[in-house]
């Protein structure tokens, strides 16, 4: 998954309700901080319209679970996990069709240290329990 889609994704949901709360762009600059994403693509996408849902269809299921490992590991690595960011990535979660609750399983599963690396396949495998069903 490319940069561009993921923080486009992320941007969308973070626009969903309406709102772009500072916090929660607060966050989205970080992580595109953490992830080389320069000063020119991120206005970019900043100022992106568009629904969230257009811009999470185009992920796979394996784009939305490492985007949810990444605002993880994200809320963790400072050390002080805020309720605001618990809140933003359960908001994240359900956008991209899982539980609020993939959350807590994920804040379980991966280490604040980005440099220690998730077992993505156990994680892929065990996050299928939380996918919210279609009706």
């Amino acid at each position: 998954m490319n940069n561009v889609l993921k923080f486009k994704a992320l941007v969308g949901i973070a626009k969903a309700d309406g709102e772009f709360d500072p916090a929660e762009k607060q966050f989205i600059l970080r992580l595109a901080d953490l992830d080389g994403v320069s000063s020119n693509e991120l206005k970019e996408i900043l100022n992106t319209k568009g629904k969230a849902k257009e811009f999470v269809r185009d992920l796979s299921y394996d784009d939305k679970i490492n985007i949810l490992i990444d605002v993880v590991q994200l809320m963790k690595i400072d050390g002080k996990v805020l309720l605001n960011e618990i809140k933003f990535c359960e908001k994240l979660a359900k956008i991209l069709g899982f539980e609020d609750k993939s959350i807590g399983f994920l804040s379980g599963m991966i280490e604040s240290n980005p440099e220690i690396s998730p077992n993505l396949g156990r994680i892929s495998y065990r996050m299928k329990k939380y996918l919210i069903q279609s009706e």
